[in-house]
């Protein structure tokens, strides 16, 4: 009986420590976490636009997309894994105001983000159609902070019309000041693995009264973008900047050069120059002016244009969701670009803009 007692205790033993650790794990489970948050932007405004027309009145417009800032919603989800390290995934469209359409021009639903990633100690990792470095790297010396894109020139500074990557891998750390960025898009082309690739590399550095950045991102780019067999050539851009916070006022600036090549048939190489600085003041905790001016340089195919763009705008935050925005801007084109109809359709040298309106946060 004394043998079979111990048997016994031994069984229970045996069955109380699968029990705990089963507990054990399922509670591991339990403190694992999952979030799914809705967000957006509504940006409702007017803008006037002298000089705005072929015929060179003034052109009242409400821009639908958002004045200040462009109107979105998304999903933002995040997993815990546990350790320090979780898995996330963003999906973002964008929207008009004025008749709720999709604003992307190419039908896509999630045209402004779409990604999946894993983040841990290590930084982050995003793979999707995502914001460019040039955007991410900006940013800390953008003097709008990446507000009024369809006016300032820093969307054509971060990437283009949109500003984002397809099929990209982008990595980025935050290491006490320092933040490297590495971005890599392989071509799709069959027989090449440069063809229609890109890669970039970026550093930042950042504490309360100094930002620093620089990047370099290299695309191999089609000459012809309607043409079914075309040459690639590489398209090179250098960026750098820096900011300085001196008490309720942060002084900006930065520069970047783009160097498009060609065939040898065409006149040189494309060359885009950009040049901007600006300063923001807080003049109290809900009130901010911000002014800036933007510079762009172009050269192509031998023909010289240049573009040049001053811009003062104020916030009223209304609360921590809800502010009035209004600017008045002055943009001047020179040579190759006064006709040039799709950087300015109304081909006047001269324009003034003023814009005002509320956007809101969710």
């Amino acid at each position: 009986m004394e043998v079979a007692g111990r048997g016994a205790r031994r069984i229970g033993l045996k069955r109380s420590l699968a029990v705990m650790t089963l507990l054990g794990l399922s509670a591991g489970v339990a403190h694992a976490q999952s979030s799914v948050t809705l967000y957006g932007s509504l940006d409702g405004g007017l803008r006037n636009l002298v000089n705005g027309t072929k015929a060179g009145g003034a052109a009242l417009t409400m821009a639908s997309n958002g004045v200040y800032k462009s109107n979105r919603w998304g999903f933002l989800g995040i997993e815990d894994l546990g350790g320090g390290y979780y898995v996330r995934f963003n999906l973002e469209a964008g929207y008009i105001l004025s008749t709720g359409a999709n604003s992307a021009s190419n039908g896509a639903l999630f045209s402004r983000n779409s990604t999946v990633g894993i983040g841990g100690p290590f930084g982050i990792v995003d793979v999707g159609h995502q914001f460019t470095l040039q955007h991410r790297l900006i940013k800390d010396f953008e003097p709008f902070d990446l507000r009024y894109l369809g006016i300032t020139e820093a969307a054509a500074i971060s990437g283009g019309t949109s500003g984002r990557d397809d099929n990209a891998i982008h990595y980025h750390g935050d290491f006490g000041p320092w933040t490297p960025r590495l971005v890599y898009a392989p071509g799709g082309i069959a027989g090449s693995l440069s063809d229609n690739t890109m890669y970039a590399v970026g550093l930042n550095y950042h504490t309360k009264m100094f930002k620093f950045g620089a990047g370099y991102t290299h695309r191999s780019t089609p000459f012809s973008a309607t043409a079914t067999t075309t040459p690639y050539f590489a398209n090179n851009q250098y960026t750098a900047g820096g900011a300085v916070a001196l008490g309720p006022v942060d002084l900006m600036g930065g520069y970047s050069l783009a160097m498009q090549s060609v065939p040898a048939t065409v006149h040189g190489a494309t060359r885009n120059q950009y040049l901007w600085g600006g300063l923001r003041y807080q003049a109290s905790s809900f009130f901010h002016i911000t002014a800036a001016y933007y510079d762009n340089d172009n050269t192509t195919a031998g023909v010289n244009g240049r573009k040049g763009v001053a811009i003062l705008g104020a916030t009223y935050s209304l609360s921590k969701s809800t502010e009035l925005y209004a600017d008045v801007d002055y943009t001047h084109f020179t040579g190759g670009y006064v006709t040039n109809a799709t950087l300015n359709p109304s081909t006047h040298s001269k324009q003034t803009g003023i814009s005002f309106g509320m956007n809101h946060n969710f």
